[in-house]
């Protein structure tokens, strides 16, 4: 791995703000970490941190430095990816930001295949909001972003690459379970669970019944949840009905513990899209996987076939909100 140790030590110190953490990410002593940040401040004549007590904290210098790092690292992964054909070069990271759908329901589609191309590849997953994902693009903690809610970024680059419907689920024994479609006007009629407010699937939700005359304050919304697994199983227990992602629903659906009703004046939709910094398409892993996502998005079912095959020898590394699972899938 062609690295700079100093930098790789501050920047995980930066994102851990902990010495024992970075620590123990980096797989050496506390001391040796202390040492190689207090080099690095010697030969830069500037400190990069401020520590009172237990509390350490960036300087305005350190925050600086933390970006120019995150872009060294991202160029370092660029040569080295470019390198891998001639052999011989380990150590090739890639990071990806996905929103909460994507995350769970479309990157285990595609990583296999990622995989497939970049055998020795290690990758970093974090999911977050569409905001957070944006935000850590544009600090460059990660190489390619994959949204569900519109970004009006002139600064990026956004590509749409399919779309998802938004699905009202129901219990199978609800009186609604037969009915062929749902208005908006009946939707107030019902306890309704969605996700919390401020989420961009609430978003989408409130948008199509405000769109139909009704207003959003009229939805009997006495239960929100952050979690579309949540959503799924509280309708299973019957406390109301929900709007999830179609793309969440296969499982439950084929068990028939709920059912999904088509809305009048509907369906809602959200364009999913891709967002990289303006420039050309990057290459290497990023560049691979863009591809797929582009190839997911033209025919989804030109994946399905080979996920078993693969997935015990995939690796990586899910991230997200303190609420979320984190799944760690171990490479040979």
């Amino acid at each position: 791995m062609i690295e700079n140790f100093k930098l790789k030590v501050f920047r995980v110190v930066a994102d851990n703000l902990n010495y024992r953490r970075a620590a123990d990410e980096l797989h050496i002593t506390q001391p040796a970490v202390t040492a190689q940040i207090r080099s690095l401040e010697e030969s830069l004549g500037i400190a990069l941190f401020d520590r009172v007590g237990r509390e350490t904290s960036l300087t305005l210098a350190g925050a600086t430095l933390l970006q120019y790092v995150r872009q060294i690292e991202a160029v370092t992964n660029d040569a080295i990816a470019a390198l891998a054909p001639f052999g011989g070069l380990d150590g090739v990271e890639v990071s990806i930001g996905a929103s909460h759908t994507i995350a769970v329901y479309i990157l285990p589609i595609l990583l296999p295949h990622l995989l497939l191309e970049w055998p020795k590849l290690r990758i970093h997953v974090t999911s977050g909001s569409t905001n957070e994902v944006l935000q850590a693009l544009t600090l460059h903690q990660i190489g390619i972003a994959l949204i569900e809610a519109p970004a009006h970024r002139p600064d990026l680059k956004v590509e749409a690459f399919g779309e998802d419907e938004l699905t009202l689920i129901v219990k199978p024994d609800h009186h609604w379970a037969k009915k062929p479609f749902i208005s908006a006007a009946e939707l107030v009629q019902e306890p309704i669970l969605l996700r919390e407010v401020g989420s961009g699937m609430r978003h989408f939700v409130e948008e199509y019944i405000e769109q139909n005359g009704i207003l959003r304050q009229q939805l009997q919304t006495f239960l929100d949840i952050n979690s579309t697994e949540g959503i799924i199983s509280a309708v299973e227990a019957g406390l109301g009905i929900g709007f999830v992602p179609s793309l969440a629903l296969e499982k439950a659906l084929k068990l028939g513990t709920v059912k999904a009703i088509q809305l009048d004046n509907g369906p809602i939709r959200r364009e999913l899209s891709i967002v990289l910094h303006n420039g050309p398409d990057p290459k290497g892993p990023v560049g691979t996987l863009l591809e797929l996502v582009r190839e997911y998005g033209a025919d989804k079912r030109y994946f399905s076939p080979k996920i078993r095959e693969y997935k015990e020898s995939t690796r990586v590394v899910v991230a997200g909100d303190p609420n979320s699972t984190e799944h760690k899938y171990v490479a040979s």
